[in-house]
């Protein structure tokens, strides 16, 4: 059943009793029936509130009657949540099946979720399960995968044995129907003797019903008396499914992707009564709800930010503790049970009603407020501890969350002890910084500005030195007008911002980026329009919210191409902006092209109000290098998908999930889009694009409409993105430096500090937390070739 999704949450617990108690019941009545459950949040639900109910589950699952499979929190999208987050969806729901009933699961069950990303497998494995089960790639709208039981593999290696029944709410136990999955079984998988059949009312709940079970019994009488007839039918647990196919499988196997199965694909025969089955080395791409990457941007948003928000509170926790502090293990649990349950599918697809979100809303306003609590509570601990002497003024405390240096700007807020014009910082060698003042509270003496420090250290820490100023603001050795010296007079229709790495140059009549150099190499491709907004017809046949119906980006193009304003804004400090605004239709566009100094990323920062109805609007970048395929960010991976249309499968992927970033360049240069929030992306031939908003009418009328803020940021490289780093690109975006004023004292520890880093720069560090100790399941997973310490 739904946690959340044409009703409220009140109202699914409501469902989950009463379907719970009627399966009960029904077990009293019918001798060998068994039910399967999912979901984690249905039992805390169940324990918390109708604890008598609860308790005769715990027999039922003694009994083998009712069967724990899925072992996460709930069933949750597996595209948009990132790995850490996939990983706490098991770490949280295994763990508390242990608690309540002694057992956890063997068994993936995500029946009704939008896509598989490939590192799947891997993370089932490592927490305890050997099989997965989903319906929902019968749904393709253009290709059919050609088998029903298959190996999944990770990149790893990992596997899991993997079956696709035909649905999960037949409402009928009909022999017919049986029959005829049971042949097309046959057909992809040569020497099927058995399959599995889910059956029931699912969506708002309901499970089985007497009608059904009466059935059942009937034809299972039948069906022992007359083989021929009759399909032999049992009532079983979907563990004994996979067990008794395991018996009987081939050990080889021939491998198949996207690729090769594009090229044709062959059925291993079944070889001396052993059943031969393909393994399947790709992602589980999911060829209809392509629009769910997108929709609901504000909620999208929230599950970004909520995940990091919550690992940095539990890193810092974590080094805090060690310093003698409580680990407030209560709180961050608690927090994730609220990430995770917002991550279930229809949720975190934007496929929900209205107030569903609202309730979201609450959620991640109580997560960030506990994050935020955790978080200053640890760096005063930590603080603490630290030598905060600055010669004079007031010292600045900069952390970082990321495993590795960091050179970046950032916000600072600092109230200085005597009023002064402006303001100065400094940095361990006494060098000036570059900043930008955005505000100043003349009657507080305090003043907001943007940053840019030099290696503040991998996990750690730098302490940097606040000052008044009066008079002329000093020039920092490295801000943007020092380095624009060398720049030549710019044409008379651009704009052209430059700093040591790259330069930028806008099209004033239409603001365009018509170049982009980094290294002296051109990475817009000749005469491109780079960051062309582009909007087109978005009317699926169905299911409005999910669905980006094929044709859709071969239809008619509409650019925004016309400018109401372009113009250069900062200082020439901290670094140069060109602002542009537009209007198009009844919405407003107002975008920053910033490019600070010593930065080597360009950002794009947004702000929309967004008032269209069924328009797409995606962000185009044509390109000077391109490449058979693009790569893109999946939960701790990357994946490489097609830029050509050669044929169906190809065709199919014409919109594709992404985490932080999307890339595409050659073996000598490349351009990486990265984001803060957005997750569709596509890439074809030399033309890398980003999916910003969609605006569908069904089932919130009122999707999307309103303010839009978010930021995209363009990373040129030469080389691959795996030696430009851009994995650590993503991250830098998504988890800014993050700065506070602090009290002057002395300190066991240095002004300058790294509590962790990693050697290898594939492994990427993305948890930190204190251990439990017996600890049932590690939450270890990787991004390269290793694991992250925990």
């Amino acid at each position: 059943m739904d946690a959340a999704w044409l009703w409220p949450r009140s109202e699914t617990i409501d469902v989950v009793k009463r379907t719970f108690t009627t399966a009960l019941q029904l077990m009293n009545e019918y001798p060998d029936y068994t039910f399967s459950q999912s979901a984690a949040q249905y039992t805390e639900w169940m324990a918390e509130k109708y604890p008598a109910l609860n308790e005769q589950i715990k027999q039922r699952v003694k009994e083998g009657r009712w069967e724990i499979v899925g072992g996460m929190w709930v069933e949750p999208d597996l595209n948009l949540p990132d790995g850490e987050s996939q990983v706490r969806q098991l770490l949280l729901g295994q763990r508390y099946f242990q608690q309540q009933y002694g057992v956890t699961a063997r068994i993936g069950w995500n029946p009704d979720s939008f896509g598989y990303n490939w590192q799947l497998p891997q993370i089932y494995k490592r927490s305890g399960l050997d099989y997965f089960v989903t319906q929902k790639m019968h749904w393709n709208d253009t290709n059919q995968l050609p088998f029903r039981l298959f190996w999944w593999e990770s990149p790893d290696g990992s596997k899991v044995l993997t079956y696709f029944p035909t649905d999960y709410v037949h409402d009928n136990v009909n022999p017919t129907r049986i029959s005829a999955d049971f042949a097309e079984s046959a057909d992809r998988n040569p020497g099927t003797t058995e399959m599995l059949d889910l059956y029931g009312i699912g969506d708002h709940g309901g499970g089985p019903t007497r009608a059904m079970l009466d059935q059942a019994d009937h034809w299972i009488a039948a069906g022992s008396k007359d083989h021929d007839a009759v399909p032999t039918m049992r009532y079983h647990t979907a563990q004994n499914y996979f067990t008794n196919v395991e018996k009987n499988l081939n050990p080889t196997s021939p491998t198949w992707d996207y690729d090769s199965i594009a090229k044709g694909y062959t059925a291993p025969p079944a070889a001396n009564g052993a059943l031969g089955i393909p393994t399947w080395k790709d992602e589980l791409y999911f060829e209809y709800h392509r629009g769910i990457y997108t929709t609901q941007a504000a909620h999208k948003r929230n599950m970004r930010t909520s995940e990091v928000a919550t690992l940095d509170a539990e890193k810092l926790a974590s080094l805090a503790w060690l310093d003698g502090r409580a680990y407030p293990a209560d709180e961050l649990n608690e927090n994730w049970k609220k990430i995770t349950f917002n991550q279930f599918h229809d949720l975190a697809a934007g496929s929900g009603i209205a107030i569903i979100y609202k309730d979201a809303q609450r959620d991640y306003t109580e997560v960030f407020h506990a994050d935020k609590e955790i978080a200053d509570n640890s760096l005063n601990t930590l603080a603490a501890r630290i030598d905060t002497r600055v010669t004079s003024g007031v010292p600045i405390l900069v952390t970082n969350t990321l495993a590795w240096p960091r050179s970046e700007t950032f916000e600072a807020t600092v109230q200085l002890p005597e009023h002064s014009d402006s303001i100065s910082l400094k940095d361990e060698q006494n060098r000036v910084l570059p900043i930008t003042v955005l505000h100043h509270d003349d009657a507080t003496n305090t003043f907001k500005v943007l940053v840019r420090s030099s290696n503040v250290p991998s996990q750690g820490y730098k302490v940097l030195n606040a000052s008044g100023v009066n008079g002329e603001q000093p020039i920092a050795e490295t801000s943007i007008r020092g380095q624009l010296a060398w720049r030549q007079r710019p044409p008379d229709n651009s704009i052209i911002l430059g700093n040591d790495n790259l330069s930028v140059e806008i099209d004033k009549s239409t603001g365009c980026i018509k170049r982009l150099l980094h290294d002296d190499k051109e990475f817009i491709a000749p005469n491109g329009c780079g960051n062309q907004l582009q909007t087109f017809k978005d009317t699926p046949k169905q299911y409005d919210a999910w669905n980006i119906d094929p044709g859709t980006l071969d239809g008619t193009m509409t650019p925004i191409s016309r400018v109401d304003s372009i113009q250069l804004i900062g200082d020439g400090q901290q670094g140069e902006s060109v602002r542009i605004t537009r209007h198009w239709q009844s919405s407003k566009f107002v975008q920053d092209i910033s490019l600070d100094a010593g930065a080597d990323t360009v950002r794009i920062t947004n702000d929309i109000d967004w008032h269209e109805t069924h328009v797409l609007l995606k962000a185009a970048f044509p390109l000077a290098a391109t490449s058979g395929k693009a790569t893109y960010e999946i939960p701790y991976g990357s994946i490489e998908r097609p830029t050509t249309r050669n044929n169906s499968w190809e065709k199919a992927q014409f919109e594709v999930p992404a985490m932080r970033w999307a890339d595409l360049g050659d073996d000598h240069q490349g351009l990486s889009i990265l984001n803060d929030s957005k997750y569709g992306y596509d890439a074809v031939g030399n033309t890398l694009r980003i999916t910003l908003l969609r605006s569908p009418t069904w089932p919130d009328a009122e999707a999307d409409r309103g303010h839009q803020h978010f930021v995209y940021a363009l990373y040129p490289h030469t080389g691959t993105w795996k030696q430009a780093q851009t994995v650590r690109r993503g991250y830098e975006l998504n988890d800014p430096l993050k700065a506070q004023q602090v009290f002057a004292h002395t300190g066991t520890l240095p002004a300058e500090h790294s509590f962790a880093s990693i050697e290898n720069p594939n492994v990427t560090l993305t948890a930190i937390k204190k251990p439990k100790t017996p600890t049932p399941l590690s939450s270890a997973c990787t991004s390269g070739p290793a694991p992250h310490p925990k």
